[in-house]
């Protein structure tokens, strides 16, 4: 009983941990506070980014350590760590306690799912993004569950200073300290954040969640990718468990084992299912089970993995047949741009500064939503139609919800995998992620002959210049000057269209940023 207590404060203290850091993931960022840790942790988004981008991502080094930990210990990770393995048992015990459910197996399918998604990586095609559990959750909590929150956060800030500007003694003195300080928090004080497709990503979670009413933790037993891979690590673990001859033959530890490790005769364990959750000892009325270091073999007898050769194939084939539906995707058409190509898929189609070629860029992004929880504006939003299949729920700016500030380079600070790499504020003049152009036909200083100073007086880069046209000043962007950062797009009075757009063929990725800073004539 004591250990499965330890179990449960590790769970609560990393799922807590997990969601602290999400919520300082903001602008601006508190120096040496790891907010993309939980990703960092995760082996099968390092080893699914580094295959697609061909390249080793040192960033994301902290996976070793999982990896070491579950070679020694097994799958310890999901049972004491994993923040949606985490969610699944609590949502067990809110919404399906008591309820009988199957005990239908398909536990080999999350190996062949594991399978597919590596063999596409291999074909640079990034889809671990889909199933991985780190990222999944991740990206859920920050485009779902951000928003209300911070809503609620501001009704209370809100409630809390009309009492006390009411003088209602004690409380008032609450409310003061407490607006004071949740007012302070960017979190609160920060535009109202929407993203788009949100609801999207509540029906695949929801989906996971009610998979439960099936078998528990079904997402772990028979669909996660992270996992299956954990659990081919897991093979010969030092850790393991021990079944001795007082053992009735009673099957309570099988028939209580969330993740279906036990087999039918209660002696033999499937080690790469266990996740050392330790729940079938303490129910044992004999005290015969228990979890003993490098026992002699006799003592754990365990079932072997089977994975038919045929059904492995036939994961490597879905995966393979992924990577093909991308790559013919049409999205994909491209030109030519200095050594390397730029991809042409939508006008729309902005990057965050700092961000890599498109082709290594959609390889290395786990669509965790980090950068877009950090930017200040809420102007990153997840991509739909804008990058192709390939480049689905990426991170894209959407100038008119909000702009690129000048004097933020947070976006390369929480990405986990490079796929922004960092840079310093002073280098934002030399990174051009697009090019803004005036809609004369919408703009009221060309077509109305009326003054509008809005474009100029808001943009970072002094790029809007004025030039005598038919004996009237007109407004021109300088593209040497224009980074592309759509303040002047986000600011323009001009609705629904605004009268300045940015777009993306200003992109200059394809250049290193010296690069950039000569193209610029600096």
């Amino acid at each position: 009983m004591r250990t499965r207590t330890i179990r449960r404060v590790s769970q609560i203290v990393f799922f807590g941990l997990f969601l602290v850091l999400i919520c300082v993931t903001a602008y601006p960022l508190k120096p040496g506070i790891p907010v993309d840790l939980f990703v960092k942790l995760d082996p099968l988004a390092a080893l699914a980014s580094m295959l697609a981008a061909r390249t080793f991502i040192a960033a994301m080094w902290p996976a070793l350590v999982v990896i070491g930990i579950t070679i020694l210990l097994g799958r310890v990770f999901c049972g004491w760590v994993c923040p949606l393995g985490t969610t699944l048992d609590a949502s067990d015990k809110l919404f399906f306690r008591g309820k009988r459910r199957g005990t239908a197996q398909l536990r080999g399918l999350k190996y062949y799912i594991l399978v597919g998604l590596l063999v596409s990586a291999l074909f640079s095609t990034q889809a671990v993004y889909l199933l991985d559990p780190l990222s999944l959750l991740t990206r859920t909590v920050v485009l779902v569950f951000i928003a209300p929150i911070q809503m609620a956060f501001r009704w209370l800030a809100e409630m809390f200073y009309g009492l006390s500007s009411g003088g209602l003694g004690p409380i008032a003195s609450v409310g003061t300290w407490l607006s004071d300080r949740v007012g302070a928090w960017q979190f609160v004080s920060g535009p109202q954040l929407y993203f788009r497709q949100a609801l999207l990503v509540l029906a695949v979670f929801v989906a996971i969640v009610g998979l439960n009413s099936l078998t528990r933790r079904f997402w772990c037993r028979n669909l996660c990718p992270l996992g299956a891979l954990l659990g081919l690590l897991s093979y010969v673990p030092i850790l393991k468990r021990v079944v001795s001859d007082e053992c009735t033959d009673c099957a309570r530890c099988t028939n209580d084992c969330k993740m279906a490790a036990i087999h039918e005769d209660p002696r033999l364990t499937r080690t790469t299912e266990c996740i050392e959750c330790f729940n079938c000892a303490p129910i044992c009325p004999t005290d015969a089970v228990s979890f003993r270091f490098r026992p002699k073999p006799e003592l754990h007898p365990e079932t072997r993995l089977d994975l038919p050769r045929r059904r492995v194939l036939q994961g490597a084939a879905v995966g393979l047949g992924l990577a093909a539906m991308v790559k013919i995707d049409p999205a994909r058409k491209r030109a030519l741009g200095g050594t390397s190509s730029v991809k042409l898929s939508s006008p729309e189609l902005i990057r965050p500064p700092g961000a890599v070629e498109e082709d290594d860029f959609v390889a290395r992004c786990v669509r965790c939503g980090e950068c877009m929880k950090v930017c200040p504006t809420n102007g990153l939003q997840p991509a739909l139609h804008e990058a192709g299949i390939e480049g689905f729920w990426t991170p894209i700016l959407v100038p008119r919800i909000g702009c690129c500030t000048q004097e933020c380079n947070a976006c390369g600070e929480v990405c986990p995998t490079d796929a922004v790499r960092p840079f310093k504020i002073e280098e934002k003049k030399h990174i051009f992620i697009a090019t803004a152009v005036i809609e004369r036909d919408q703009c009221i200083a060309w077509n109305s002959n009326r003054t509008c100073l809005v474009c100029d007086e808001y943009c970072s880069y002094k790029a809007i210049e004025w030039k005598m046209v038919e004996g009237t000043k007109r407004p021109f962007v300088n593209e040497k000057a224009c980074v592309g950062c759509g303040i002047c797009e986000s600011a323009c009075p001009i609705q629904p269209v605004a009268a300045i757009r940015v777009y993306s063929f200003g992109d200059k990725r394809h250049m290193t940023r010296e690069e950039q800073k000569s193209w610029a004539g600096e």
